[in-house]
């Protein structure tokens, strides 16, 4: 299947503070979504990549059209949930038959809610890590099948919303396989605050996953830490070297580690 993967369309005076925004805006590689791309992609599906922080809204629906995706998911933060809600709306109006998942920090805190908040725009979001579910859900949608039992997902069924139980957490890391990168267009945009680097481009890269604090206001998966040691999941030294070795490849001059807890 053709699938789009989008980031909704935004600009620095959005997020940060006039007074600040020259010293704190980056482009930081959207390690998220490169994953999931790359388990589509292992999965034998087409994928493209729109990045609203490179793309005006009308650039990434004229894009989105000519790709003629069967499937759009769209990454949501807090900050750019009207901005996802304004992309699914708007690519609905143009396709009535494209299934359109949201996913990100903001499905996962506020899970089936976004479906009720977002009108019949929107067909599924998913709760959790998206790797498996997003490949599981596009085999679904292929053989023409309903989402009954897909973990992690919750979708319109006719006139109801219907949440699934949760995906387990992925324990192995080393089994991902690495963010597509290729999809990128132009690595050297992607580019973390001024004075935090010495030399680009830069590619971004995890060891881990999740954390073992208890912040009251992280929209944390793992709440319960039930999952690695204490709720952090580790990568081999193995497999994070192979990854490294291949951004060198890749032409990258420096990495920065976006690890939730590094140390």
């Amino acid at each position: 299947m053709r699938c789009a993967l989008i980031i909704p369309a935004w600009s620095p005076e959005e997020i940060f503070s006039t007074r600040t925004a020259p010293s704190q805006v980056n482009y930081w590689q959207p390690l998220g979504t490169l994953y999931v791309a790359a388990c589509l992609l292992e999965a034998g599906h087409t994928v493209k990549l729109f990045n609203g922080a490179f793309l005006a809204h009308r650039e990434i629906l004229q894009r989105v059209g000519e790709f003629k995706p069967q499937v759009a998911g769209i990454y949501a933060t807090a900050f750019g949930w009207p901005g996802a809600l304004r992309t699914a709306a708007d690519l609905k109006r143009a396709d009535p038959d494209l299934f359109i998942c949201a996913g990100g920090p903001y499905p996962i805190a506020l899970q089936e809610h976004c479906l009720t908040d977002g009108g019949s725009a929107l067909d599924a979001v998913v709760t959790g890590e998206a790797e498996h579910t997003l490949v599981e859900l596009l085999e679904r949608l292929a053989r023409g099948r309903g989402l009954e039992g897909v973990l992690g997902v919750a979708y319109r069924q006719g006139g109801q919303i219907v949440r699934n139980p949760p995906r387990p957490l992925i324990e192995d890391l080393d089994a991902l396989p690495f963010p597509a990168r290729a999809l990128l267009e132009g690595a050297e945009r992607y580019l973390p605050p001024p004075a935090t680097y010495r030399r680009a481009p830069v590619a971004t890269l995890i060891t881990s996953r999740g954390c073992d604090r208890r912040c009251l206001y992280c929209f944390q998966i793992d709440r319960e830490r039930q999952a690695g040691r204490r709720g952090v999941r580790l990568r081999s030294v193995e497999n994070v070297l192979r990854e490294i070795e291949l951004c060198l490849a890749q032409g990258y001059r420096e990495i920065k580690f976006l690890d939730d807890s590094f140390a």
